[in-house]
């Protein structure tokens, strides 16, 4: 992300930042890195679908 970041920064406004100054600039923007959970093989979406059917506890 950095990387794409740093060349669009230099082709747009020829001004060249290190990755490490990109995310800096991020973070004091108010933007923070955020990721999804990673999937395992196995999972079956069925199964998924059915637990997101199944009353909690908190629904009127």
């Amino acid at each position: 992300m950095a990387k794409d970041l740093s060349h669009f920064i230099q082709s747009e406004f020829g001004v060249t930042f290190k990755q490490a100054n990109i995310y800096r600039l991020l973070h004091q923007l108010g933007f923070s890195w955020i990721t999804t959970r990673s999937r395992h093989p196995k999972q079956s979406e069925a199964v998924q679908e059915a637990f997101k059917k199944l009353p909690n506890g908190n629904d009127p």
